[in-house]
Parts: C-alpha cells; sequence; structure tokens
C-alpha cells in the first residue's frame, strides 16, 4: 500500500512541475518543403498503368547511357545545395550458368550517389527494364522523400504509326511514335532500323496490312505491292522480312485494295481476307499470310467466273458480292492451316473448300434489289468473341447515289448451306434491306469502315475534310473530326478491329480500338493525325496527335495507306 501511494505522488509531483504553455508555433513557415509530389523529369516521364515511366529508345549497334534528371521544387531554395541524392536502381538480366550451361535470372541492384541526376547504362539490343527509386534528403530539415520511377527500353517501331507516302513518284514507308508527350516521326522508316542498306523496298507498296500474334509470336506490319506480290516485316526486329510468302505467286494483277479481319485473335479465331482490284481474292487466318480460295476442288467456281467488290466474314463462311453476275458468292471458312511457318513456307497450303453460289433470292426486295447496284462495304456487326450470331451486312450504291443496307441471315437448309452442295437449289442465305437516306460518304467510298467496340452501330467514312460518324439505326451523323485548313481525309482506319473489346476473356488490346488513324492530303503533300473515341463513340480530348513532317523538318509525301503496329499484348504503359 505505502508503495502504490508513493507512485501516485510521484506522478502527482511530475505534473505539477509541468506547465502547459498552450498557443504552440512550431514556424513551419520558416522550414524547407520539397514538392516531392510534382517532381518531373528529363527524358520527360508520362503517368503509365504503373506510374511515372521514362521510355529510351533502344539503342540498335552501340551501347548507351541515358542519363535522368530529376526536377524538384523547394519552397526556401532554389538549387539543390541543402539536398542529397541516393537512386537505388534494380533490373532483371539473364545470363549462362558456367555449370550448367541453363540461362538464369538475377537480379542486379546498384546504389548511387548524384545530385539531381542518374545515368543509366543500356547495352545494345539487350531489352532492360530499371526500376528506380530516388531518395532525396534534405540536410536543412533531416527530412527524407522519396519518387518511384520505371526506365525502360522501347522497342524500335512499338505500338505506333506507319504510312505509305508518295514524294517526287517514290513510295516510302514512314512512321510516327508519340513516347509520352514527345513525337518521333521518320519519312523512312526502313532507313531508321537498317542505316547501312540504300534500297528503298516499299518504292511498288500500294497497301498495308498488321497481324499480331502471340504463337508464335509474329508482329508483322504486312505490305502489298503493285506487281501481286507482298512482304510480311517483323516491326519489333529492324524491320527482316518473314521467311513466308504473303499472297501466292499465281496473279501478278492482283493489287490488293481492301484488308478484312474478322474475329478475336485472343482465342485464335480470325479470318482474313484480302480483295484486288481485278475482283479477286484471297484468304487466310491468324497467321501472316494468305492462300487462294478453294478453286482446286471440282464444283468451285475459279476466278474469272466473279469479280468481287466487297466482302466479310461470318462465324463460317466467308461472304462476297459478286459484281460481274450480281450475286452473292461464299467460301466455308474451316479451313486449318497449321501453326507452324516454316511448314508453311514449305507446303504452300490451299484451301480445300468450293467457292459457292449463294443463290440469295432478291425478289422479295422489289426496286430495293442489289441487282445492278455496287457492293462498296461489307461487315458484321460483331460485340462477341467467337461472333456466332452476327449476320454479315453489306453497303451498296447506286449510280444516283443513293446508299442502301442489306442484311444477310444463314440458312440451314438440311445441312446444304454448311456443307456445300453444290446442287442445292435452296438460298444459303436470306436477304432484307433497306435505304440510307442520309448516308452520304461522297466519292471516297474506300474509307467507310466499322469498329465492333461501339455498343451502336455506327459506320465511319471520310468526305472531303472531315470525318464523319454514322448511326446505321436512325441516320444521325457527327464530324469526329475535321483536318487543317486545305487538307482532304485520304484514308481512316482503327488501330485494331479485333472483336476482343467486349470479350468475355481478358482483354489483351486495352483501349486500342477506340484510337482513329487518319490520312490526308494538301496538293502534294501529306500528314497524318490520330483521334481517341470514347466507348460511346464520342471524342475523347485526352489525346490527340497530328504530325506533316519527320524530324528532320522534311515534309511528308501524299499519304497512301496507314496502319498501327502495337505488340501483342497491347501494353497501355507504352500509349
Amino acid at each position: 500500500m505505502k508503495n502504490i501511494i508513493y507512485v501516485a505522488m510521484s506522478a502527482l509531483l511530475l505534473t505539477s512541475c509541468y506547465e502547459d504553455k498552450g498557443n504552440y508555433d512550431y514556424r513551419f513557415d520558416s522550414m524547407n518543403q520539397v514538392d516531392i509530389s510534382n517532381v518531373s523529369y528529363q527524358p520527360e516521364a508520362y503517368e503509365g498503368v504503373s506510374g511515372k515511366v521514362i521510355e529510351v529508345q533502344l539503342p540498335l549497334t552501340e551501347d548507351k547511357v541515358q542519363r535522368v534528371e530529376a526536377k524538384l521544387s523547394q519552397t526556401l531554395s532554389d538549387n539543390y545545395d541543402n539536398l542529397d541524392f541516393t537512386w537505388y536502381t534494380a533490373y532483371t538480366a539473364t545470363k549462362r550458368d558456367p555449370m550448367t550451361g541453363r540461362e538464369v535470372t538475377e537480379t542486379v541492384r546498384d546504389t548511387l550517389r548524384t545530385n539531381g541526376y542518374v545515368d543509366l547504362n543500356f547495352p545494345a539490343n539487350t531489352d532492360r527494364n530499371y526500376s528506380v527509386i530516388m531518395e532525396v534528403k534534405d540536410r536543412s530539415t533531416d527530412l527524407d522523400y522519396y519518387a518511384k520511377l520505371n526506365v525502360k527500353t522501347r522497342l524500335l517501331f512499338k505500338n505506333s504509326l506507319f504510312f505509305l507516302h508518295q514524294k517526287d513518284g517514290e513510295t516510302f514507308l514512314g512512321n510516327v511514335e508519340k513516347i509520352g508527350t514527345m513525337l518521333e516521326s521518320r519519312s523512312n522508316a526502313y532507313k531508321t532500323a537498317k542505316p547501312t542498306i540504300t534500297d528503298n523496298p516499299f518504292a511498288d507498296a500500294v497497301k498495308l496490312g498488321y497481324t499480331s500474334y502471340p504463337y508464335p509470336e509474329v508482329n508483322g506490319l504486312m505490305v502489298f505491292r503493285s506487281n501481286g506480290r507482298g512482304n510480311t516485316y517483323n516491326v519489333f526486329k529492324a524491320l527482316d522480312t518473314y521467311n513466308v510468302p504473303l499472297v501466292p505467286a499465281v496473279s501478278s494483277s492482283f493489287v490488293a485494295s481492301r484488308v478484312i479481319n474478322v474475329g478475336n485473335i485472343a482465342n485464335l479465331n480470325v479470318n482474313k481476307c484480302l480483295l484486288s482490284r481485278d475482283g479477286q481474292f484471297y484468304i487466310g487466318k491468324n497467321l501472316p499470310y494468305y492462300t487462294v480460295p478453294g478453286e482446286d476442288a471440282k464444283e468451285s467456281l475459279r476466278p474469272g467466273d466473279y469479280s468481287v467488290t466487297a466482302a466479310t466474314v461470318t462465324s463460317e463462311y466467308f461472304l462476297l458480292w459478286d459484281a460481274k453476275n450480281n450475286r452473292f458468292i461464299y467460301q466455308s471458312n474451316s479451313d486449318d492451316y497449321g501453326w507452324n511457318l516454316n511448314d508453311i513456307v514449305q507446303n504452300s497450303p490451299r484451301s480445300k473448300q468450293p467457292v459457292l453460289d449463294a443463290k440469295v433470292d432478291f425478289s422479295s426486295l422489289g426496286t430495293l434489289s442489289p441487282v445492278g447496284k455496287t457492293a462498296v462495304y461489307g461487315f458484321i456487326a460483331s460485340h462477341n468473341e467467337f461472333f456466332p450470331d452476327a449476320k454479315p451486312q453489306f453497303i451498296f450504291k447506286d449510280a444516283d447515289n443513293n446508299f442502301y443496307l442489306y442484311e444477310l441471315t444463314p440458312v440451314d437448309a438440311g445441312g446444304k448451306s454448311r456443307g456445300g452442295d453444290a446442287g442445292a437449289s435452296e438460298s444459303a442465305f436470306t436477304i432484307t434491306g433497306k435505304k440510307l437516306p442520309d448516308f452520304h460518304p461522297g466519292s471516297n467510298l474506300a474509307s467507310i469502315t466499322y469498329n465492333p467496340w461501339f455498343s451502336t452501330n455506327y459506320i465511319f467514312y471520310a468526305k472531303d475534310d472531315n470525318v464523319i460518324r454514322h448511326n446505321l439505326s436512325n441516320g444521325d451523323e457527327q464530324v469526329v473530326y475535321t483536318a487543317p485548313a486545305g487538307y482532304t481525309v485520304s484514308v481512316i482506319k482503327f488501330r485494331t478491329e479485333d472483336a476482343e473489346s467486349n470479350s468475355t476473356m481478358s482483354s489483351n488490346l486495352g483501349d486500342l480500338g477506340l484510337y482513329l488513324s487518319i490520312g490526308m492530303n494538301k496538293e502534294s503533300n501529306g500528314a497524318v493525325a490520330e483521334i481517341k473515341l470514347t466507348p460511346a463513340a464520342d471524342v475523347d480530348e485526352s489525346f490527340s496527335l497530328f504530325c506533316d513532317k519527320d524530324s528532320e523538318g522534311n515534309a511528308f509525301g501524299r499519304i497512301l495507306d496507314l496502319q498501327f503496329a502495337h505488340v501483342y499484348p497491347y501494353s497501355k504503359d507504352s500509349n
């Protein structure tokens, strides 16, 4: 009891000795404060999914040292004399184990103390990603501040826009990359990738396409030429060509006019159709090559039997309009060409499915019949990863520039439409049609394009200096882009038309399909632009791109075609 009383009295005594003055003043305004939340860097960093990112162009021939400088603001100082910087860096490297001969990975760490900057090493042709923590100690306050940063190599041409432009009678492959807020533009991308080669392999190029595929890894820029041939270039490996024939060596008159891709690469369900200016067509699947349709089958229609002007792909068929005979023709897309590129080179696979008359009955359409009209575009309104219920649709025009929309529904006539029975009398499809009184794309019919990334049934097209969004359901139109004064829009393409946006699987394409690439011309010069749309297809003002010259100030020639090239899977960190 005495002990308890003693402790209590001691506590009371100590309390009575403490005088609370109140009205505290720690004089924070006299303390220096470092604004670490608004730190900026040179080169400029952008806000990626995982935080601030600086991308360094992958050095191709020589090692590179990249200096990264921090830009900090302080309340009581305009220099870094009172600050100590410590940089903690780490990256993963692959090396060969001398004992086992196997490749192993290790994390390489380093600590550097340089005031306001850090120098990072990037070996030639080596992908490297530094995780960096910057520690800043203010000696005047003894406070520490921290910031995180990723500094990584960027593959040459990664997630960038290619275009064909014609200057002084010669065609070149150009390229524009947007890295953060900075543009890197090139009139001759091939010279950038291969600086010692003087040849221009794109001098006779007329059309571009793209294939990005996970297994085997393919990132292929498809280039179609005026002599009926083509090559596929490995975009992110110095534009080396794949040893795969892009198109069959059967027709020098096959000059590509439209590249059609339908499906979802995430579930290996892509079908491709390539149309030529003289009415021929080639077909393909996931990999970067095309083959001839089933002309070897006894009952198949041959190239001279038809002249195709528009086409699309359903879950089971290629469906095409034959302008020569005013009819729809079709072919099963059930061919399987395999997955080994080397086998493809040696075996030159060909389709085994016949090309047949769809025998579509137009009698119920009356004056709306497509007979005598011109088919200008085909598509399917697919928002499903396997598009099983999507119906093919075609836009036609008549001699008075009136436009019409037709929708076809597959008929399973006792299996005849699926089995390709050439003797069957039943139509493979039924058809409905309507006039589009508010659809006026003008003369640039090749610009008409559909994209399944929007829930509303929108068609986009170029007319003069505008890009227009047209609602096929009610005819409403909205201008989504107007070119600068003097320019006429020549070509529009979405970065991707892959249906993966609405897939139940996890998307590997980010928001890729919301970006629209635009080519335009003014007299002998051209320019490229990109806009971003919202999921409702309104303009997203947070992004824009326009470029009419390369980084050396040379004007682009007239734009013939363009194509965005992305890594699979697409990384929003490199957007």
